[in-house]
């Protein structure tokens, strides 16, 4: 596995870059739930309990992104490729898993290239061996970074030039704000032409919406709840996971669901030797999803410094993959 470089960046670890690093999970769980409006960061769902739960999420008939958005790049793969002017490195962001990459990097061998880039390091490198070990012609460097919390992004090019690649419609659990800096940041990562492959979920009837976060069996709410779990487990608290459920609900006026974890009753918990009394009914922000239509997010794009080549939708139009220009 040559091909395999082992001596992998680890843009939130190495002091001598300067970049903002990321809060500790510690401090961001203590500073959110001291708020008036506690919150808690949306990326610390998932930890390796949490990811493998979000996979059984992704095979459920109530959600419909993953499969929805594999059809797209399953059936439209070479048709992307062969209008990025060929550019031969894929750099995929939350490339934890290479699940939705294969389409790209099957679609012939135009990829020499593959940074996959996660916060997550320990599946990042276990998952980027196996791509290694499959594309003995590819070059797969894996990259640890937090593209979240920073408004800069590690600058990587190589041989013909880039193709950025954010699946799963990532971009919508950043605010309108947040998501025109992430873009603008990116359309910065190199002095050349950089494309992004980027997918998005599309505005629908609020049923199929709240539907896909409120599946009938559950598993969004274990892996909502796994939150807290987490946080007895990595900060010694006693929270009852009994006492909380999940809720989910589409705000139309913002055009996105809403994710929260809500107090059943009245209660005291203890993080980290902290106290938090929280209220019956009261509600921990952890997710905000927004959905777009294709005109919308054709905007955000261009406000950002990208330029719409081609955008393909599933049959039913409730996802929509874009192919974007620097």
């Amino acid at each position: 596995m040559n091909n395999f470089d082992r001596s992998y960046v680890d843009f939130t670890s190495r002091s001598k870059i300067s970049l903002k690093q990321p809060s500790s999970f510690r401090s961001e769980i203590l500073k959110g739930l001291s708020l008036k409006n506690k919150k808690i960061p949306c990326k610390y769902l998932y930890d390796e309990n949490g990811i493998k739960i979000f996979n059984e999420i992704s095979k459920l008939e109530e959600y419909y992104q993953t499969r929805t958005e594999l059809y797209i790049l399953k059936n439209y793969a070479k048709e992307i490729l062969s209008k990025t002017n060929n550019k031969n490195s894929l750099i995929y962001l939350g490339g934890c898993s290479a699940l939705k990459a294969e389409p790209l990097l099957q679609a012939g061998k135009q990829i020499k290239y593959y940074f996959p880039v996660d916060i997550s390091k320990k599946h990042l490198v276990k998952n980027s061996k196996k791509v290694a070990k499959k594309y003995k012609y590819m070059q797969v460097k894996p990259v640890v970074y937090d593209f979240s919390e920073n408004v800069e992004f590690p600058n990587i090019v190589n041989g013909k030039g880039n193709i950025l690649f954010f699946p799963g419609s990532t971009i919508g659990n950043f605010s309108e704000k947040k998501a025109k800096g992430l873009l603008r940041s990116l359309a910065k990562i190199s002095n050349r032409e950089v494309d992004l492959v980027i997918g998005i979920d599309l505005k629908k009837d609020k049923t199929v919406l709240e539907n896909a976060y409120n599946d009938k069996k559950g598993v969004t709410e274990k892996f909502t709840l796994n939150l807290l779990k987490r946080i007895n487990r990595e900060l010694a608290g006693n929270i009852d996971t009994n006492h909380f459920r999940h809720v989910a609900k589409y705000n139309e006026k913002r055009g996105c669901i809403e994710v929260f974890i809500e107090s059943l009753k009245g209660q005291s918990i203890k993080i980290s030797n902290r106290k938090f009394c929280i209220k019956k009914s009261e509600k921990i922000h952890i997710e905000d999803c927004y959905k777009y239509d294709e005109n919308q997010f054709k905007k955000i794009a261009a406000l950002s410094g990208w330029k719409k080549i081609k955008s393909w939708k599933d049959p039913n139009k409730n996802f929509s993959v874009f192919l974007l220009r620097s």
